[in-house]
């Protein structure tokens, strides 16, 4: 008798789920990006969102909220309605955040459910056409004669960004100033104007720089060379073996959002990256796709925290 009521509470939640799935969404999904229009976060939502629109059938709107190191965008994250219809893109920033800030105002266990991960960044170290510098070892040798001359820009103190380019420095000795943007583009738009020198910072945004001259990549930050520009060399083969830096970005949820909703949102988005269409586009961008499902996403995320807070600590001594 036992096992028959609870082979028919199995039955009926499996059928209060699949219900649930089919009637979600019920309405607006609000797509949270916790920087300016024009970054490599805007870029990518708004192309998962056109596709998932087309796919779920309802509005999927971007709400961009930069600043606090993705933080204003986490918090809003956790203060939402656990229903599937408040969504964010984070980056490894969360991941970061856990070690430099102890009193944020959410909790990651508690708050945020890591539901996909869909792209990694290929960081580069970027200059201004008017430093005297085509490779690692001319900027280095540039930024010794000159310090404290030269500004990089970066997204705020918690960003990749910053502790990237600290990280650098700290590496290789160098005295450059950090200069705090709200968002890749104004950070980018500085670059560009000559404002900053330097900037360490995802290949996607930067990839129209690039083109039009504005801006001169010298070294990946990661252990490979990207794929979408095989001729750059990593900062590894310049010297610094121990840098293996991609950022990388996923879709977060409500924590206690409603296990049928999360699996309906993980398939749509899954589909969504294996979208031909995108992956050209992706690829066009300097942007790898690197999908990673609710089974697998959680537990990177964690790795995640343990491998920047060795970072963040090195890098604040």
């Amino acid at each position: 008798m036992i096992r028959r009521f609870v082979a028919l509470l199995a039955m009926l939640a499996l059928c209060a789920g699949s219900a649930l799935a089919q009637s979600y969404p019920s309405g607006q999904i609000t797509f949270l990006v916790p920087y300016a229009a024009g970054g490599s976060a805007d870029i990518v939502a708004r192309l998962i969102a056109q596709k998932l629109q087309d796919r779920l059938g309802r509005p999927v709107v971007i709400d961009n909220r930069p600043g606090g190191s993705e933080m204003i965008v986490t918090e809003a994250l956790a203060r939402s309605a656990p229903d599937g219809h408040t969504i964010a893109i984070i980056s490894n920033a969360l991941a970061i955040n856990e070690t430099l800030v102890p009193n944020r105002r959410y909790d990651i266990e508690q708050d945020i459910s890591p539901l996909v991960r869909v792209i990694e960044i290929p960081f580069a170290l970027m200059v201004h056409p008017s430093v005297p510098a085509r490779n690692v070892a001319e900027f280095v040798a540039y930024a010794k004669a000159n310090p404290g001359k030269l500004n990089y820009g970066h997204l705020g103190p918690g960003s990749p960004h910053f502790f990237k380019m600290e990280w650098f420095k700290r590496t290789a000795g160098l005295d450059i100033q950090a200069i705090p943007y709200k968002g890749a583009a104004p950070a980018y738009a500085a670059l560009v104007a000559g404002e900053v020198q330097v900037i360490a910072s995802g290949l996607g945004a930067a990839t129209p720089f690039l083109e039009a001259k504005q801006a001169v990549a010298l070294a990946a930050f990661s252990s490979r060379r990207p794929t979408s520009q095989p001729e750059l060399p990593t900062i590894a083969e310049a010297g610094f073996a121990d840098f293996n830096l991609r950022s990388w970005m996923g879709i977060f949820v409500r924590k206690g959002t409603p296990p049928a909703i999360e699996r309906k949102l993980e398939t749509e988005i899954m589909a969504v990256m294996n979208d031909r269409e995108i992956a050209t586009r992706l690829m066009q961008l300097g942007l790898d796709i690197s999908p990673m499902s609710k089974t697998e996403f959680p537990a990177f995320v964690r790795g995640e925290i343990k491998a920047w807070e060795d970072i963040v600590k090195a890098t604040a001594r």
